[in-house]
């Protein structure tokens, strides 16, 4: 392996553990090795080239729609509605407000995209709810955490967005493989708090809600039909080929607008605050996207991805199998350490290549990456989760983490399920109309 490409590497990390941003650690890396490799003037035009080139793509329109639909849906106030609407329909389920949290966070997630911000609201809204109730903090507090840990892999999903640019893989289809994987982590979630609450009912020893007529239930749709609309809109036109990502995502943005008019929400200054968050967050990404191009330009010319693919390769009898759970086992390790955009920049220029070379499907492997890395928003000592929740309640940082180890099992179940039976990713993709 090229000695270029091992100090570059080393540079990087030296960087990244200085503080330095990870935007500027790989622009300086890759532009100094492509320096080294192929010369400094060559390097200045390739450096133009390729990072003009990496986001003037008209399909990356759809990240700035994601997160301003993302913006709306948060500003709209809609995550109570849902919340409420969960609540009268299941709320005599045992554990019912853990339950509800649960399937609230996907919902909202369908809507918006971001753990972050379902963690930030659902803290506000459920916590003080299971308190009443004298729920268990073991309980609630996990399952806050885990539920807005699904905002990330549930489309309109931004890691989905950039794993797809990264790699050059269809931004529709990586959505839509992430829709049944969502939807089972999220049951996963859900009976697994079932057999708690049944096994130990002190964790929820107030009752939550009494019976409700089915009058009050029909009426509970009256504020969230806006929203189930919107998502079906948004993911059926995908799927059914009427309309591309890009496409989609502007009707999505739109879309969350109205509902925030109708909601009776809008004002100029939150208007003017949403398109100044989206601005910054969406410059951001973009700079992201340009730098790893140029650092992933630098490790293709200096040998590093090839010879690093062709040495797993050949190297003896490793099973695939074993390379994936090793890869894996990276993202888990470096989930504890790095933050989830990050994690994505540094580790899936490496590793998709050979994730190729040993034969499996780039549309499952996004899917698996933003997976690895959710679990990485609830993990010490970097769970950006875990300290959302702690910035909006009186938790400790200690009692959030020890509340979602069983969660956290949850998730690695779902990983070994999605492993084992791949088709539950690819089924979607596969009878996708259009590319």
């Amino acid at each position: 392996m090229e000695p270029v490409s091992i100090i570059g590497l080393l540079v990087f990390f030296v960087l990244l553990v200085m503080g330095v941003p990870i935007a500027f650690c790989m622009l300086l890396v890759g532009f100094f090795g492509l320096a080294q490799v192929i010369g400094f003037l060559p390097a200045l035009a390739s450096a133009k080239t390729i990072m003009y080139h990496s986001i003037a793509n008209w399909l990356y329109v759809c990240v700035p729609m994601f997160i301003l639909m993302g913006h709306f849906a948060n500003s709209s106030g809609i995550i109570k509605d849902i919340f409420n609407f969960f609540n009268v329909w299941f709320g005599r389920l045992p554990g019912a407000l853990a339950i509800v949290t649960i399937a609230t966070s996907a919902i909202f997630a369908f809507a918006t995209g971001s753990s972050l911000a379902a963690t930030a609201v659902l803290g506000k809204i459920t916590l003080p709810e299971m308190d009443r109730f004298n729920y268990s903090r073991k309980l609630s507090l996990g399952s806050i955490v885990a539920g807005g840990s699904l905002g990330n892999l549930i489309p309109p999903s931004i890691g989905l967005v950039l794993f797809g640019i990264i790699t050059d893989q269809s931004i529709g289809r990586l959505l839509l493989a992430a829709i049944f994987p969502g939807l089972i982590v999220s049951m996963l979630f859900i009976i697994m708090i079932t057999v708690r609450v049944w096994r130990n009912p002190e964790l929820v020893p107030g009752s939550s809600v009494s019976k409700r007529s089915w009058r009050e239930k029909w009426y509970s749709f009256k504020g969230v039909w806006g929203v189930f609309v919107l998502i079906i809109l948004v993911l059926g036109s995908i799927f059914a080929g009427v309309a591309t990502v890009t496409e989609a995502a502007s009707v999505g943005a739109f879309g969350s607008f109205l509902i925030l008019l109708f909601r009776g929400k809008f004002s100029w200054k939150s208007l003017w605050e949403t398109l100044g968050e989206t601005s910054r967050t969406t410059a951001m990404i973009f700079l992201l996207i340009a730098s790893v191009s140029l650092f992933t330009r630098f490790l293709t010319f200096s040998g590093f991805t090839r010879n690093l693919g062709h040495l797993i390769v050949t190297s003896g009898n490793v099973p695939p199998e074993l390379i994936l759970v090793a890869v894996y086992i990276l993202f888990l390790v470096s989930g504890c350490l790095m933050d989830a955009t990050s994690l994505m920049l540094v580790l899936t220029p490496i590793v998709f290549p050979i994730i190729l070379k040993i034969g499996f499907d780039p549309i499952w492997f996004g899917v698996m990456t933003v997976i690895m890395i959710e679990i990485g928003f609830m993990t010490p000592p970097v769970g950006l989760c875990v300290y959302v929740l702690k910035s909006v309640s009186d938790a400790s940082l200690v009692d959030i983490f020890r509340s979602i180890f069983p969660f956290v099992v949850m998730w690695l179940v779902g990983v070994a399920v999605m492993t084992l039976f791949p088709e539950i990713v690819l089924f979607l993709p596969r009878i996708m109309v259009g590319p």
